[in-house]
């Protein structure tokens, strides 16, 4: 009878690190609000996160995954989508956590940098399209709701709702730079309303 040849147990790999991954993530977000999409080096988050080039390889095989990867961290940390129980307040409520991402947390500082990326990059575009479209899908939820309750008509125009709520606001924050405040939200909220159901 031939000697069967037992194979040796594999032993796993050393676990990734959490404190690692963060601190990649947290450089990398640093790093492309700092310095743009043409600043953003693998080399240079390596050395603000104090981990090796081959670390962040393991993780992450192009500056394009790492990018993504720091956006969907930044997205994560953000509430749900907010179900008052009325069209209008949750609208309302969508209008001023956007306003406020925009104004008071780092993906909101990132945000004017990704624009210029994506004027520049159209791998880049492509893939923020991507990631822009499931997060419209999670607040595309709100217009679902109302139109179950009979607050929208059924063939309401989802894209052109969320346009009409968040290009005031963006243009508001990064051009004019015109206040916003509880009254601005109110009105927008109100107009856009009463032009879609019309």
């Amino acid at each position: 009878m031939p000697d069967i040849q037992v194979a040796p147990e594999r032993r796993p790999g050393r676990p990734r690190s959490v404190v690692a991954d963060e601190a990649i993530l947290d450089a990398a977000t640093d790093a492309f609000i700092e310095l743009g999409w043409d600043g953003l080096t693998i080399e240079g988050v390596a050395a603000r996160a104090g981990v090796g080039k081959t670390t962040i390889y393991r993780r992450y095989p192009s500056r394009l995954d790492l990018l993504l990867a720091a956006a969907e961290r930044l997205v994560q940390q953000k509430g749900p989508v907010p179900d008052t129980g009325t069209l209008r307040g949750d609208v309302l409520a969508l209008v001023r956590a956007y306003f406020d991402m925009l104004m008071s947390t780092r993906a909101g500082r990132a945000t004017p940098a990704m624009v210029a990326a994506t004027s520049r990059n159209p791998e880049l575009a492509i893939a923020y399209r991507s990631f822009i479209a499931e997060r419209r899908r999670e607040s595309a939820m709100t217009l679902d709701r109302a139109i179950s309750r009979g607050e929208l008509p059924a063939d309401v125009d989802h894209h052109l709702v969320l346009d009409l709520l968040v290009a005031p606001l963006f243009y508001r924050a990064f051009v004019s730079r015109e206040p916003l405040d509880d009254e601005y939200f109110a009105d927008l909220v109100d107009s856009v309303l009463r032009a879609v159901r019309s």
